[in-house]
């Protein structure tokens, strides 16, 4: 055999050898999108909720009266949680929209109320924001210096945002500053621009349940 077909053999057998090392560790390499899926099963199995990891169009169509959720020309849920959280009726899931070239991911905790009221939304000073904006919400200012530079409050009715924006929840909303919230109809919801993380959804969950509880009773009455 002359070093023509030595060579050629040498190659045949790294490429071989190299396929082969490859392809073991792509096969063992873990798949992060399936670990997070079964960490959310096992953390429904907790919380004893409902839990469906496969996509659903209509959620965000039952929720389409949230304005948060009516963007895009595509729009799915994922990793659906749904059930009874300390007492309330929850639906938690992951959200994506496309809008033009760019899919969008965020998450979704919603809690549904005997209420139907007007619309609010608090956020920060930043793109989505001027969304909620063009939407037609008014921005409002507080007396509170500091929670009207940490947030964005847009309501087309004044009235509903300074009974909802008292100083307790101000309070809580300035030491949680990473909230978005939108109060609509039978909803109050918190987003994130972020897909469910397993050891966050309980927390934020907690936290959603604080919102609702910090609304006015007197609302309710009048709802």
């Amino acid at each position: 055999m002359n070093n023509h077909k030595l060579l050629n053999v040498a190659l045949t057998i790294i490429v071989l050898v190299a396929a082969g090392i490859l392809s073991r560790y792509f096969r063992n390499k873990p798949d992060p999108e399936k670990k997070r899926r079964e960490d959310l099963a096992a953390l429904a199995r907790k919380l004893q909720l409902q839990f469906n990891p496969q996509s659903d169009v209509d959620l965000p169509e039952k929720y389409s009266f949230l304005c948060w959720l009516k963007r895009g020309d595509i729009s799915y849920a994922y990793n659906i949680f749904h059930g009874h959280h300390l007492g309330y009726p929850v639906t938690v899931f992951d959200f994506t929209f496309v809008a033009g070239q760019y899919n969008y991911y965020w998450s979704t905790f919603v809690l549904e109320m005997k209420s139907n009221f007007p619309g609010l939304i608090i956020s920060h000073e930043n793109k989505e924001s001027r969304f909620a904006e063009a939407l037609g919400e008014s921005h409002i200012t507080f007396e509170s210096a500091d929670f009207s530079r940490a947030f964005r409050v847009r309501s087309a009715d004044k009235k509903f945002a300074f009974d909802v924006c008292h100083p307790q929840l101000m309070e809580f909303l300035l030491a949680n500053q990473d909230l978005t919230i939108e109060i609509r109809g039978s909803a109050v919801a918190v987003l994130f621009e972020d897909w469910l993380r397993p050891d966050k959804v309980e927390f934020n969950l907690s936290r959603l349940i604080e919102i609702r509880k910090l609304l006015p009773e007197y609302l309710f009455t009048n709802a």
